[in-house]
């Protein structure tokens, strides 16, 4: 059970890519030499901490522009139910992730994001609707951060690589990382 353990975590660490060890303009610096992204994108989904990653990051300062990118697709569902579940007084039926993950920001912690954009279904048109809500918006940006579920991070990484300027720094940040203990 430990061999299975080990190595679940190394997957697990490998899929939950995160390229700094706390979101703070301090470890920005330390890594990347910047201690603000020009963007930061929340990539919905169903695990709610990534609305307590994304406030962190608000507060924190980390960004010049916040966005919460979700429509509705295979896990929006969950989420709807998850956060409902949670926090009954928030709205969540036939709404977009974007929307969903903002109601949570706004009633937990006071805090709206700049951009949402909800009409994303699945991981491709996340990043191609992002990018062009960013373009309609006149958003330039050299630095984005990048947090999703840990599963998808580096799936998502890929996709914004794919149209993104190879000059473009890319900071992962999954919204969760985990360690599986033999038992």
């Amino acid at each position: 059970m430990e061999k299975v353990a080990e190595n679940i975590n190394i997957l697990g660490r490998f899929c939950g890519k995160r390229d700094v060890p706390e979101l703070t303009p301090e470890k920005l610096q330390e890594t990347f030499g910047i201690s603000r992204a020009d963007v930061m994108v929340l990539f919905g989904g169903s695990i709610l901490c990534g609305g307590d990653v994304l406030a962190e990051a608000i507060r924190n300062g980390v960004a010049e522009k916040y966005v919460i990118v979700g429509g509705a697709g295979h896990t929006t569902e969950t989420l709807r139910r998850k956060m409902h579940r949670e926090f009954p007084e928030l709205e969540t039926e036939n709404l977009p992730e974007a929307q969903v993950f903002a109601g949570y920001l706004k009633y937990r912690y006071g805090l709206e994001p700049d951009f949402l954009e909800c009409d994303s279904t699945n991981c491709g048109n996340n990043i191609t609707n992002l990018l062009d809500l960013l373009k309609a918006n006149g958003i330039g940006f050299r630095s984005i951060i990048l947090s999703q579920d840990a599963t998808m991070q580096r799936r998502m990484e890929a996709g914004l690589r794919k149209y993104a300027d190879e000059q473009l720094l890319i900071i992962n940040y999954a919204v969760y990382s985990a360690t599986v203990v033999p038992g």
